[in-house]
This record gives C-alpha cells, structure tokens and sequence, in this order.
C-alpha cells in the first residue's frame, strides 16, 4: 500500500458551505491551521441562503439572539472580507413588512412594539399603491449576505492556499490516538487536534451525530424578473421579495423564497412549488414575473431554531457548529468566533447556542 505524507494541522472542518468557510477564515484569522474537506460542487444549502439578516422574523416577530453582538460581529466579518478581497459581499437595505391580517397586527401592536422600537409603524394608505395588503406593516433595516459569493470568493482562497480537501468525507476512515484524529482515505492523510462538523443536514449520515436535534427542511427559491420598476426594499408577508444588484436585465430582479418542507429532502427544484412561491409573490406584487433560475436545498435547521455549537460529550475531539437553518448569515460569524473561543481558551459557550442546552448532549 502506497504510503502518502502526512499532513499535521490544528483543525480538520468538514463541510464547506458559508459555516464551514467563516469556520475556517476566522481560525486562520486567529493564527490556526485548518483543512476544509468538502466535495468540488457547492453545497445546495449555501446556493439557495437567501443571505438575509432580518432582526426580527416569524408570525410572532421574533428577534434574533443577542442582536446588537451577533449583527455586530457579523457586519464586521463581511466588511473584512471585503477589505480582504476586493469584492462587496454586505448591503444594507430597508424591509418592508407587512402584515398578513389584523391578528399579526395586534401581535405587534401589544407584544413588540416596544422593545423593537427601531421599526416604524405604516398605515395601509402608506403602503399603497405599490404593494398589495390591507393592514399596513413596518419598516426598518436589515442586511443582505451575497452567501454564494462569500463562500465561491472563500473556498478558492483556501484551495490557493492549499487548505482545501476536495473529497467527500468518509468518518470509517478515522481514527484516534488520544491526542489527535487521524483520517486516512483516498491519497489522504491528516492528523488534527479536533474535527468541527459543518456539513449541515448531512451530519446526521454519521454514527456518532445521528440523534443530533435536527429538523432539517427542504427549501426552495427563484430569482425571477418581474415587470415593474426596480423594488428597493425586502417585502416580507408569506413569502420575501429580496431585490438583487449588479445585473443588465430590464425590470425588478428579485429572489423569492421560501418554501419549507419536511417529507422529501432532496436538492431537486419542484414545478409545483415555483408556482407556489410565484403565486405568493404576486399576492404582494402583482405584475407578471419570469423565473429566471430556481434552487433547491435541504436547511439544517435545530428542533428549537438555534444554533448548535460545542463539543461531543463523548467524544471530545469532535466538535460541530451547525443548525443554523435560514439565519446562517446573521449566526455563523458570532459562532466561529465562540467555538474557537471555547476550544481555544476554555470561554464559556452562550446557552441559547450551546449542543450542552439538550441534556443528552452534556
């Protein structure tokens, strides 16, 4: 058997979607070695992220967790890249919420009102006449993450930089010495002093992740033309209208998404919920709209929609940092910096993103 070299690092990431790469920037940032393994195509998951940080999200306008630090860092994690790459990845952008029906308007009204107080408030008459909806809605700010363009601009800079391990991982091919996992596969040959798993749904194919408290969900998005003028906003009612920049095409380009599906977790795009997601979109928009191309992914979401970050309680040279479901964009740069945090310096993991929050996973 012929034998390869071995390659020594610091951290062995599988998984190369936006997770795994902020992963892997945010090590090398703090002067670790990695290697991210990963198959040469981009996973689905990161294809369709709508790369939304929205302060508030859900029927009953929920907020992020710890928003000022998580927003924080993440702005400043994009912005870095930027700098670093010569490339615009971060906009801000105002949203547009509106309301689905007097209910969700009350909801808001006496539950929220007051502690997001950086939304305003609109009357229908405020609204109209652009978009359809009958009880008004709020504005303020959000953010959109080019998450497809951050992860493309990320793995070719580690594949320059020799840190990309183009090859689907196989966890039979590991082993342990006490100190260091060993994987050896396919001209492979690394010793590290910790595996982080960040291959979303897919973590659950492993023997020793399988009762992970996932839900993971399909999901579903176009990018579509539609003919009228330019929309400058994030309308958020059933579906979310996001407009995208930099493109030569006449009328309003936007993505539209998402649908949510829990039976058949596959990558396949569906005729059935394109049309779904058109209809919904016209409800709010009602022009004629082209689909212009149309994703699909399966969204590695917790049973309790938070992050799950830390280290496997038996055993401890396998960490993970996933979960993050449709809000990767705003958590994954505040997780990176925790996990290594924790790993690195014994600093304690914040609770509501803690693996150890289920106490089978202590």
């Amino acid at each position: 058997m012929k034998n390869f070299p071995s390659n020594t690092t610091d951290y062995l990431i599988i998984g190369g979607g936006l997770a795994g790469c902020i992963l892997a920037w945010t090590l090398r940032q703090r002067g670790l070695q990695c290697q991210l393994m990963d198959t040469p195509l981009l996973s689905n998951a990161s294809r369709i992220s709508a790369g939304i940080i929205n302060p508030i999200s859900g029927k009953r306008f929920s907020p992020l967790w710890e928003p000022d630090v998580t927003t924080s860092v993440a702005r400043q994690t994009y912005r870095e890249l930027e700098v670093h790459f010569g490339q615009s990845f971060l906009r801000e952008i105002p949203a547009l919420r509106l309301f689905t029906d007097a209910d969700e308007r009350d909801i808001w009204l006496t539950k929220r009102a007051e502690t997001l107080r950086f939304a305003e408030i609109l009357t229908p008459s405020e609204i109209a006449p652009r978009f359809v909806q009958d009880c008004g809605g709020i504005r303020y700010m959000a953010w959109h993450v080019d998450v497809e363009a951050v992860v493309l601009r990320l793995r070719a800079w580690l594949r320059d930089e020799g840190c990309l391990v183009e090859e689907e991982f196989d966890d039979t091919c590991l082993s342990f010495t006490g100190t260091e996992a060993v994987y050896k596969a396919k001209g492979q040959h690394i010793r590290a002093r910790r595996i982080i798993m960040c291959n979303g749904w897919r973590t659950l194919r492993s023997e020793l992740w399988k009762e992970l408290p996932l839900t993971p969900a399909k999901g579903e998005l176009l990018i579509v033309r539609a003919d009228a003028p330019p929309v400058q906003e994030l309308i958020v009612k059933s579906v979310f209208l996001l407009p995208l920049e930099n493109h030569a095409l006449e009328g309003s380009i936007m993505r539209i998404g998402a649908s949510y599906s829990w039976e058949h977790l596959d990558e396949t795009p569906t005729p059935e919920t394109a049309q779904i997601l058109i209809r919904k979109a016209q409800e709010i928009l009602p022009v004629p709209m082209t689909i212009l191309r149309h994703d699909a992914g399966v969204r590695p979401a917790a049973q309790d929609s938070k992050p799950i970050v830390g280290v496997h309680p038996h055993e401890t040279l396998f960490a993970i940092m996933n979960g993050f479901g449709s809000k990767g964009a705003a958590y994954t740069p505040f997780c990176a910096a925790a996990l290594i945090d924790f790993l690195e310096e014994g600093k304690p993991m914040a609770e509501w993103c803690s693996l150890a929050r289920w106490k089978a996973w202590r």
